[in-house]
């Protein structure tokens, strides 16, 4: 047993069927018990299966739950079969068929309003990184390739970035969002990239929604993954008495058009000023914080933010029983580049190969990989037949990061990392001054006198 273990989590995984009436799809796919389901509101023509809060804390559980939602792919197939049509992601498109837009979203359970409010403004931080990791062009075949980082999120009018929630606790959240809509306009919270919620049994929630769909099982469950792990690193900071403080508006939200516009290839404001924890070593003799060294807003490629965020998840991933197969398609485009396999490392890459192959290949092998449950998916597959080296040379070195990282904690001792807006570098050593940053940060009661004016 651990400590801090995880908590319930669900998801939306949309889908498309071109070519067949949506009105009798939707009738039809009320056969299908569970998981549900259901037409995408306000959205014509689009679907989604939705998996209820789930326990996915081990790899047997995630390996079932996965199973189960490759087995509903196939049947929903075969009824769109029955009513001529067949089963796309969003975001991938036919010579007949416009390729539509969406995104997938998930739910995270949370224990209490003040690990809600530390997990919405930790993700906060995140999205960025997030949207590099998981946003895609249109991929039609036959067309060339899209390279916009995101192509859903940057035609959408539905999506706001996420801003700072000084409490979630019922008797701020009125306040909260009164002080929201005075400044910055934000009339619903649900409107946000990340947003807190409640459950259909009362539970308390956080939504994510500005991932892209994904175009397999594997990337979904590569998101699901990484979220439940950010989870698990709020529960650990509110366990710790820490909070994240207000990182700027104005740095997430250029990070966030950074990345809509060049995914992996954007660079990304950090801001280690701000996002450091703060030690009893950081106070001034006159009782303020000192700035550290070095410290204010500079660019850094993606590819090395996302790699610091992961590496102060290595914890959490390893809590979470994770092989890194799991997590290949991220960690695969994130390092072969680095390795000389430049254009054959991601899912985008896979899904380029797959359109220049005309309708039919493009349909087919989509549909294989919404119905193949395995860790790693066909990406995994691909790259080890076109780069079988560097794929376990990635692999085998984050397989031994999440291992350590569980050796590090069962000796005393947990080393912290940096989120996308910049933080302490990881540097996979214990941190000698960790005593000193859990007693750092405002404490739950603090923050709440905060957000009530008093």
């Amino acid at each position: 047993m651990t400590r801090n273990g995880a908590a319930r989590q669900g998801f939306s995984k949309t889908f498309a069927v071109p070519g067949a009436d949506p009105g009798q799809l939707g009738r039809d796919f009320r056969v299908i018990p569970a998981p549900v389901v259901a037409p995408v509101p306000e959205s014509p023509g689009l679907f989604a299966v939705q998996v209820p809060l789930t326990w996915l804390g081990t790899a047997a559980t995630r390996s079932d739950t996965f199973a189960a939602m490759a087995a509903t792919f196939d049947r929903i197939s075969e009824i769109a079969r029955r009513r001529g049509g067949y089963v796309l992601p969003p975001g991938l498109g036919t010579t007949q068929h416009r390729a539509p837009l969406a995104g997938d979203t998930h739910v995270l359970e949370v224990l209490s309003s003040v690990e809600q409010e530390v997990l919405c403004n930790l993700l906060r931080t995140q999205v960025p990184t997030l949207i590099t990791l998981f946003g895609r062009g249109r991929t039609v075949a036959g067309a060339p390739r899209d390279r916009v980082g995101s192509r859903w999120l940057a035609g959408s009018g539905s999506h706001l970035a996420t801003r700072f929630l000084a409490s979630t606790t019922p008797a701020h959240l009125e306040r909260v969002k009164a002080e929201l809509r005075r400044r910055d306009g934000v009339a619903l919270l649900d409107r946000m990239d990340i947003h807190p919620g409640t459950a259909p049994d009362g539970s308390m929630t956080v939504v994510v929604r500005c991932l892209d769909s994904a175009a397999t099982l594997a990337g979904l469950r590569a998101q699901a993954l990484l979220l439940a792990a950010s989870a698990m690193q709020a529960r650990r900071m509110v366990r710790d008495g820490r909070r994240i403080g207000n990182v700027p508006q104005r740095m997430l939200e250029d990070n966030r058009a950074r990345a809509v516009a060049d995914g992996l290839r954007a660079q990304l404001a950090t801001d280690d000023k701000r996002s450091a924890p703060r030690t009893r070593n950081d106070r001034s003799p006159h009782g303020g914080h000192r700035q550290a060294e070095g410290a204010g807003v500079a660019l850094r490629p993606a590819r090395i933010v996302a790699r610091s965020t992961l590496r102060a998840l290595a914890v959490e991933l390893r809590n979470l029983d994770v092989d890194a197969t799991e997590l290949a398609p991220v960690l695969l485009p994130l390092e072969l580049p680095g390795l000389g396999v430049e254009r054959r490392n991601s899912e985008s890459d896979l899904l380029a190969r797959w359109a220049m192959g005309g309708d039919r290949e493009l349909t087919d092998r989509v549909l294989a990989g919404l119905t193949d449950p395995a860790p790693g998916g066909p990406l995994l597959s691909w790259v080890h037949t076109v780069a079988p080296n560097p794929a376990a040379i990635t692999l085998g070195a984050w397989q031994d990061r999440i291992r350590q990282a569980r050796l590090l904690q069962s000796g005393g001792r947990r080393s912290t990392g940096s989120s996308s807006s910049g933080g302490r570098k990881h540097t996979g050593r214990p941190d000698r001054n960790f005593g000193d940053q859990r007693r750092g940060g405002a404490r739950p009661q603090q923050a709440d006198r905060r957000a009530n004016g008093s």
